[in-house]
């Protein structure tokens, strides 16, 4: 037991070290209990020491441990959030597969432009659009699911063009630049995805695209509005017309003056580094001979030598070249050389494949020229060359189609033939379009009969109405 001394004392010793708190005190001052002197906006102890004199009610102290995160409901989004929050799963899926793996197959850019998901966010027709080439481009990218989630879409779809249509015509109001955006995606689809289908209708869709430009204005006047995406996919759409009426006969919608105006902006194409040439003035050179032929086939003109000539002179084949400004611009500016001559490369091969190409379609459709004459086989296997020279991966691959079918359907030997359908698969199975594979078929078809005595218009006549070539 302890001793009444001991507790004295020790009672004693405790109330000397005890030291109380000066109300009002500093929390440094407080965390040590010593006597604060209130000075402030530091006390002497404080400044003595060199801690933090914090005055306040509350002490803040900053923790390092991991917050618990927030729950959506509270959380702050911007209106594209808002409206991606409000998408069912499946829609949410359709727009990542558009964004990632569509879209980038419809331009053969190194850096395309972005593609139409906020105006889909905000435009339920141009979502369900989206939403359905994107369900039926999967079906043809895994072979395992099934078609009848694309079908219940493109009906919905339909309905909300149709509605937005009659909307349309009963106010004059409406978002019609995100409808033609609707009906461009309707038209890539029954051309590049459901040509195969008794379902397609991608020349209702090609007549409705020109209508609502007409709309607004015309071709010069869409090209002055809207934003990126819709320039990119009105170029291709351009080019298609073009690359439809060129194998079925018929006009394109747009002027051949027009492709300049066109490149102004996004397009699907990359400009070629070197400016040597440029797609569009080709495209616009295909055009001009398009209405030549049906302005020879109507009686208002008759086939001249010179007008053959200008053209061969036009369309002559342009090759990608080092010039010494461009070293010294990439030691300036620092350019990769090496992926700009790639680029270059790969630009100018594409641009010379369609120069062949439309030069074999001088020769025969204009000049009725047979298969076999050395001015249409002189431009043959130099455009496969083009072709087979691209190296993989590269997104101008996906575009060469039209030149490869073009040459292809001209094609002598069984060897150049071989390389041909190599060439096909290939690029069926990296874009996985129900187009490449009808061009597949209409090579076999041609090659199984006498391409000679075919004429031009006869040997894609099984292509089909529904089936877009670019």
């Amino acid at each position: 037991m302890d001793s009444p001394g001991r507790n004295h004392r020790r009672r004693q010793s405790t109330s000397i070290s005890r030291v109380r708190i000066v109300q009002g005190s500093c929390w440094s001052c407080r965390k040590r209990r010593v006597k604060c002197d209130l000075t402030k906006p530091s006390c002497v102890r404080c400044t003595q020491i060199g801690a933090t004199c914090d005055y306040n009610n509350r002490l803040i102290r900053w923790s390092s441990k991991r917050t618990l995160p927030v729950s959506p409901s509270y959380q702050i989004l911007d209106q594209g959030s808002q409206l991606a929050e409000s998408l069912s799963i499946n829609e949410k899926r359709a727009l990542a597969y558009f964004q990632g793996r569509f879209w980038p197959l419809m331009s053969t850019a190194s850096t395309p432009c972005a593609p139409p998901v906020t105006l889909a966010l905000e435009q339920r027709v141009l979502l369900l659009a989206i939403c359905l080439i994107a369900d039926r481009h999967r079906v043809l990218q895994d072979g395992r699911n099934s078609l009848r989630v694309p079908q219940i879409k493109r009906v919905e779809c339909l309905a909300a063009v149709r509605d937005q249509l009659n909307e349309f015509c009963a106010s004059g109001k409406g978002p019609m630049v995100e409808l033609l955006l609707s009906v461009l995606m309707l038209y890539f689809h029954d051309g590049y995805l459901e040509c195969a289908e008794k379902s397609a209708s991608t020349s209702s869709h090609q007549a409705g695209v020109r209508a609502i430009i007409d709309k607004l204005g015309g071709g010069e006047a869409v090209l002055d509005i809207g934003p990126e995406c819709l320039h990119m996919l009105v170029s291709e759409f351009a080019s298609t017309d073009l690359t439809t009426t060129m194998l079925r006969g018929g006009l394109p919608y747009f002027s051949p003056g027009i492709w300049d105006r066109i490149e102004q902006r996004s397009v699907w194409w990359d400009r070629e580094p070197l400016a040597q040439c440029s797609l569009a003035s080709v495209f616009g050179h295909i055009s001009s001979m398009v209405h030549y032929h049906e302005s020879i086939n109507s009686g208002l003109e008759e086939l001249r030598p010179e007008c053959i000539r200008q053209f061969e002179i036009s369309l002559t084949p342009s090759y990608a070249t080092h010039r010494s400004q461009d070293v010294y611009a990439s030691e300036i500016f620092g350019w990769d050389e090496t992926a700009a001559s790639a680029e270059a490369v790969h630009a100018s091969s594409l641009i010379r494949s369609f120069q062949h190409a439309a030069l074999i379609y001088l020769y025969r459709a204009i000049c009725g020229l047979p298969t076999r004459h050395p001015l249409v086989q002189q431009h043959v296997m130099p455009c496969l060359s083009s072709i087979s020279g691209i190296e993989r991966p590269s997104r101008v691959l996906n575009c060469v189609i039209l030149p490869l079918l073009i040459a292809g359907a001209h094609v002598q030997s069984i060897k150049d033939q071989k390389c041909v359908v190599n060439m096909v698969n290939s690029i069926y199975s990296e874009i996985k379009f129900a187009s490449v594979q009808l061009v597949s078929n209409v090579l076999d078809s041609v090659w199984r009969l006498d391409s000679n005595e075919l004429s031009w218009f006869e040997m894609f006549v099984e292509l089909g109405p529904d089936t877009v070539v670019l």
